[in-house]
């Protein structure tokens, strides 16, 4: 269900508000076990489940808004690995999967590799886009423009958005 309706009657509803349904945030991701075994069996009949429900409401694009940095190098390779099988099941249902961005994903995991950066390197864009939250793009200390001239094509939508308690974003 979506907001506690079926997918026909979330669409139904939205377009009787004079809207339509574009992209929904969602997810389920890997737990320590899962990362650790890298069995992904049962998130990916979580996400069988969601996609078939987004399809039937009537959605374009589905999100991940939000991942854990991953402990090491490997766990994060195993996330892509992940993310990677569930673009390819979004795809399948004519669908795009991206992936919204805060602060915490310009970390650097082990010290060696920035969380952003390295979903990008190894997750192909036919498999996922990135979402880029210009805001915590910010908040991180980072460039907006920069990381979309560093990695043109990959930011199919953006979330603008300003906190007038801490100053304009620009």
């Amino acid at each position: 269900k979506l907001y506690g309706v079926t997918p026909e009657q979330f669409k139904a509803d939205i377009e009787a508000a004079g809207l339509k349904v574009l992209s929904s945030h969602t997810t389920r991701n890997l737990s320590n076990e899962e990362l650790a075994s890298r069995n992904f069996t049962d998130a990916l009949k979580w996400w069988d489940e969601c996609i078939d429900a987004h399809k039937r409401a009537g959605c374009k694009y589905i999100v991940i808004p939000w991942s854990n940095v991953p402990g090491s190098v490997k766990d994060l390779q195993t996330m892509c690995d992940f993310y990677t099988e569930v673009g390819k099941r979004v795809n399948a249902a004519g669908m795009k999967l991206g992936y919204h961005n805060h602060s915490h994903e310009f970390q650097k995991v082990e010290n060696k590799e920035v969380m952003l950066d390295y979903m990008i390197k190894h997750i192909a864009p036919e498999h996922m886009f990135f979402q880029m939250d210009v805001y915590w793009v910010m908040r991180a200390s980072a460039s907006p423009v920069e990381y979309f001239q560093k990695y043109p094509g990959r930011w199919t939508i953006f979330h603008i958005k300003d906190h007038k308690e801490i100053g304009q974003s620009g």
